[in-house]
């Protein structure tokens, strides 16, 4: 029992101290047109160039509910990898 209370805590440690590493950005459409266009309708699978980044972007999977539409995208620069989920409501902007 006290295992594995030592090792959720070094996992939540490892887990925070990774999150901390995490490039922090706000996206909106007027700075990569490209990613929200592709966003907006193409299919899964679709990768593109973020230009002033130059950054390549994947969009990986689409999800749907009654309210929402959100898509999981990979972003992948020379030393960056990581995951961003977009989503919005019927007629709505990505966020």
């Amino acid at each position: 029992m006290m295992g594995r209370a030592i090792l959720l805590l070094v996992v939540g440690g490892l887990l925070a101290a990774c999150s901390s590493f995490t490039p922090s950005r706000s996206f909106t459409r007027t700075a990569y047109p490209d990613m929200f266009s592709a966003l907006d309708s193409s299919p899964d699978g679709t990768e593109g160039t973020i230009k002033s980044t130059g950054e390549t972007f994947r969009i990986k999977s689409t999800h749907v509910n009654e309210t929402r539409l959100c898509r999981l995208v990979e972003i992948k620069g020379s030393k960056t990898f990581f995951g961003e989920s977009f989503c919005k409501a019927k007629g709505g902007e990505w966020r």
